[in-house]
């Protein structure tokens, strides 16, 4: 099958061009699953400590708005995450859009970073109870971290134990720390026995340079496949998915986890 990631502007000039190349590029190039980056309809608004709700309520807009035109890209499965307002919560929600079924809700982020330009911890609500559960699209079986929940490496694991095809990482990350992100998307694809995909934000804002860099990473060797460049926003690559099945099969996916040891006492 064929999988595409990508890098999109923050900035909201920038980004409807790249939006415009991203329709011709899909028109041109067939894929079956597009991942596009975190929250990518609107300006990353987490910069600031203090919250708003106006800010949080035109969030949400702007990405309801912008729905259809996820719906309009030729692409079969095109996973994605959105602010969303539930009563007095306000989550970052990731869904997959699969053509024909329309949107299915996976989570909501529940691992926030908490500094400057990310202050997520205090604009977002945790939902009670949330589950890494895989998500099952046709005979595909998918699994999502959302950017700082890849570091938890035994999301990962967890998911690969669930016998996911893919790990998909929406993210908004900077330019300084592409490296350590590879990294992490190299592990993750290791641990999980997964292709490990993520795409990104990119170009500069409020002296702030993002990192772009969209991944496709393959399981067992954690080998680079694709990244994305400013002059190379998309990428797809055709990927073989028994890769993943054969994965789970070997080091370190088969280590028996059910040891005294590792039990909680």
């Amino acid at each position: 099958m064929n999988v595409t990631v990508c890098e999109l502007s923050n900035d909201r000039s920038e980004f409807l061009e790249d939006w415009r190349e991203l329709q011709i590029y899909l028109a041109q190039n067939k894929t079956d699953l597009l991942l596009l980056p975190e929250m990518p309809f609107y300006s990353w608004f987490v910069i600031n400590k203090e919250v708003s709700e106006d800010i949080q309520q035109k969030s949400v807009e702007q990405h309801q708005l912008w729905i259809k035109e996820v719906e309009k890209l030729e692409a079969k499965y095109i996973v994605y995450s959105t602010p969303e307002i539930v009563g007095t919560k306000f989550y970052n929600t990731a869904f997959v859009f699969q053509r024909g079924k329309g949107h299915r809700r996976i989570h909501t982020k529940a691992l926030f970073p908490e500094e400057d330009h990310f202050w997520e911890e205090s604009w977002f609500d945790r939902e009670d109870n949330i589950s890494f559960e895989t998500v099952q699209l046709d005979d595909l079986k998918i699994g999502v971290l959302m950017c700082t929940e890849l570091w938890f490496t035994e999301k990962a694991r967890q998911y690969g134990k669930q016998n996911a095809d893919l790990l998909l990482c929406p993210r908004a990350t900077g330019k300084s720390s592409v490296e350590q992100w590879l990294t992490c998307g190299k592990a993750s694809a290791i641990i999980s026995g997964t292709y490990c995909l993520s795409s990104n934000r990119s170009g500069f804002s409020d002296d702030f340079e993002w990192g772009g860099t969209g991944w496709i990473i393959e399981p067992m060797t954690g080998n680079l496949l694709e990244s994305t460049t400013s002059e190379r926003k998309f990428v797809t690559h055709c990927i073989d998915v028994k890769r993943s099945v054969q994965a789970k099969k070997e080091y370190p996916l088969y280590v028996n986890t059910n040891k005294r040891y590792l039990e909680k006492e």
